[in-house]
């Protein structure tokens, strides 16, 4: 019997959902999904610059395993890219740092600790339209204007 994945710990939000090519409608049924173990590797190596190792301690895995997970997304963005589809960024074995959450009305966005209750109102603009960025990319809910 295989022994249960490590969830990996996201440090950060992705800022959109995903992507889709110019002049085209977006297809879902055929689009690239980007896990967010997988973002969240991209972000940490090309982005912050971070080597290997640091990223492997600050997602709670071994070094092996965020080379392969950086291999995946590399792979995943450039199928997508050389065959002009939709990549979506979703899903995955991962936990929260902190709690994520956006207003629908304004998009202003709120990380609070993982103790911390959901906002009821939204502090910029007191619509009470608050969704769970959580909700939103780990279990992709298309229902909000996020996922639409």
């Amino acid at each position: 019997m295989a022994r249960a994945k490590t969830l990996r710990t996201l440090h950060d939000m992705p800022v959109v959902k995903g992507f889709r090519p110019l002049s085209m409608r977006a297809n879902y049924r055929q689009a690239v999904i980007l896990k967010l173990e997988e973002y969240e590797v991209l972000r940490l190596i090309d982005y912050e610059q971070k080597i290997h190792e640091e990223v492997a301690e600050m997602m709670d895995v071994s070094r092996p395993t965020v080379t392969r997970i950086y291999n995946s997304a590399r792979s995943k963005i450039s199928t997508a890219l050389v065959e002009g589809r939709s990549f979506l960024i979703e899903g995955g074995d991962v936990r929260m740092v902190r709690h994520y959450y956006q207003c629908e009305d304004c998009l202003h966005r709120v990380n609070l600790p993982v103790d911390e209750e959901k906002p009821l109102v939204c502090i910029a603009c007191g619509s009470t339209k608050i969704i769970s960025l959580s909700d939103c990319f780990v279990r992709g809910c298309r229902h909000c204007r996020r996922c639409r």
